[in-house]
């Protein structure tokens, strides 16, 4: 049909692509404790306002929906 097994072996051969090196695209090696732009103690105070304000806003939607009296 046309097709010959050892051309394609050999164009495969004959076309081999250059690596180049990945270094200059690396990032440089930053060291920090600080995750999403906070300390740990940052982050705590974040968890507990949120924890609070889930809290406070579902009671008051129970207040509101007559589920739970004072």
């Amino acid at each position: 049909m046309g097709f010959d097994m050892d051309e394609l072996r050999s164009a495969a051969l004959d076309d081999e692509v250059a690596i180049e090196s990945i270094e200059p695209y690396l990032a440089p090696e930053v060291r920090s404790d600080k995750l999403f732009g906070m300390t740990a103690v940052e982050r705590m105070f974040l968890s507990v306002g949120c924890f609070i304000l889930t809290s406070l806003g579902g009671f008051v939607i129970l207040l509101v929906l007559e589920k739970i009296a004072l």
